[in-house]
């Protein structure tokens, strides 16, 4: 599919399709046993009984997965968080990586403190933590791990009050995270813990893999926010060759250093891309003509970046990132989902340069000057929903997306999301379809890589362009 007619096809379809787009405490503690139990303990597979058969090795699974040389449209989610995530966990997540899986197969979980389920399942789907803080998100939740009983974390589990809660996050997770040098916290228990907490993470990614059913790909989120701009990458694996940890913004501050990571992978036999999000706030840092060192940037970079990145969210609670109406004022779709209170939060501002038209079409210069368009995307969609719930875009089944803050319909009128976006100005989200032969790992992540995908705002539409 031509990238470029598919993207000027977009206003066709934008009024549906965005392209390229409290407990107490022993209540807690009773929650985060179970957690802890269940992350510690061997994770079977579960599937439906007319998938019990597991003679099979998954090679032969994938092999005999139902087959559409023309293929097929599947829809699912590559931007969702579970109860590793710290800001998730602050805001009341209990769902472990499993549980978000499962829910995407449409199972009811509890979220919110009700319960909550798809009203239709979905065919892929990949857990995205942030891999900041996953490993005292372990220490956290298993009472066996070392360091479980410091004080910060206890503090953490006792929090009850909403602003307790986000006074913890903001002096925890927000003033390093977005400085230029973030750092562990002081109750770090050490590296032993953060490839606990991705082994965890990827058992359930193994544990809940259907091949011609239901698709898991493990993933994770590296949160790069030099000065609060919004670099957030989602890595995505095709398959389970996998490094021993993720890397994070606190290993590696900026993008080359994060592809650097990535190109290290592929020599050690992994498969991956990355996914950008939010470029909106990325006070022109997403887009920017010159490198992390202030040089322009080069047929390297470009090679580089059009390598891993083959995509880019479109769309998530957050807002739209591909247009705005204050810039795109003839394009009479261009005001759906701005998230203007963005520019509330981090000495952000609205600016043309910060959305995804822009960036492509900037692209399209620098395969003149430099001979490589490292802006070539394809477009994806997702939710970024901090309450474990995958692709819950339906919007008459909508509890939030940012727990307490704004679990409640007052707080979605009225409420923020801290340091973000003004409850009000969420979206629910978006759902990515791609075209793929099978719902096999290979084929959907295949598809991904080909830039075979399209997004809606959560009607599942199938749409196909050519182009040559």
């Amino acid at each position: 599919m031509n990238n470029i007619t598919r993207y000027i096809s977009a206003p066709l379809l934008s009024t549906l399709l965005l392209t390229g787009c409290s407990q107490k405490s022993s209540d807690a503690e009773k929650d985060q046993s179970n957690i802890a139990k269940e992350s510690l303990a061997t994770v079977a597979i579960n599937a439906d009984e007319s998938y019990a058969a597991q003679a099979d090795s998954i090679e032969q699974q994938e092999a005999n997965a139902p087959t559409n040389p023309l293929k097929n449209a599947y829809f699912g989610e590559t931007h969702m968080h579970t109860t590793y995530s710290l800001d998730a966990y602050i805001g009341g997540n209990r769902m472990s990586p499993r549980d978000s899986l499962q829910f995407a197969q449409g199972m009811e979980k509890m979220i919110n403190g009700q319960p909550q389920k798809l009203h239709r399942p979905l065919d892929f789907a990949a857990t995205t933590d942030h891999a900041e803080y996953i490993g005292e998100m372990y220490t956290n939740l298993n009472e066996e791990a070392p360091g479980h009983d410091n004080a910060q974390l206890v503090e953490l589990r006792g929090l009850d009050k909403y602003e307790d809660q986000m006074a913890w996050f903001v002096k925890y997770v927000i003033k390093s995270n977005r400085g230029t040098t973030p750092q562990h916290p002081a109750f770090f228990n050490g590296e032993e813990s953060v490839k606990s907490a991705w082994q965890v993470i990827t058992e359930a990614t193994k544990s809940e893999y259907k091949p011609g059913v239901f698709t898991t790909l493990a993933a994770f989120e590296w949160s790069g926010a030099p000065t609060g701009g919004n670099l957030h990458r989602n890595i995505i694996f095709r398959d389970m060759v996998l490094p021993e940890k993720p890397v994070s913004y606190i290993d590696v501050n900026r993008e080359e250093g994060l592809w650097n990571w990535m190109r290290e992978q592929e020599k050690k036999g992994s498969t991956l891309l990355a996914i950008p999000h939010n470029s909106n706030a990325s006070k022109l840092m997403m887009f920017n003509p010159n490198d992390s060192t202030g040089k322009a940037i080069t047929t390297e970079y470009a090679q580089l970046r059009n390598h891993f990145e083959r995509l880019i969210e479109m769309m998530q609670i957050k807002g739209n990132s591909e247009v705005h109406r204050k810039f795109w004022p003839a394009d009479e779709f261009a005001d759906f989902e701005n998230a203007d209170s963005l520019a509330n939060y981090s000495k952000r501002v609205m600016d043309k340069r910060n959305f995804v038209r822009w960036g492509v079409i900037e692209g399209l210069k620098y395969t003149q000057e430099l001979g490589v368009n490292p802006y070539k995307l394809g477009f994806a969609g997702g939710t970024d929903n901090h309450n474990g719930q995958m692709s819950d875009v339906a919007e008459d089944n909508f509890v939030g997306g940012h727990g307490v803050a704004d679990d409640s319909i007052a707080l979605r009128r009225t409420g923020v999301v801290p340091e973000w976006l003004s409850a009000r100005d969420e979206s629910i989200g978006s759902i990515t379809g791609v075209w793929a032969e099978k719902n096999t790992r290979g084929a959907i992540w295949d598809a991904m890589y080909n830039r075979e995908t399209f997004v809606t705002s959560g009607p599942r539409i199938q749409v196909r362009l050519f182009g040559g």
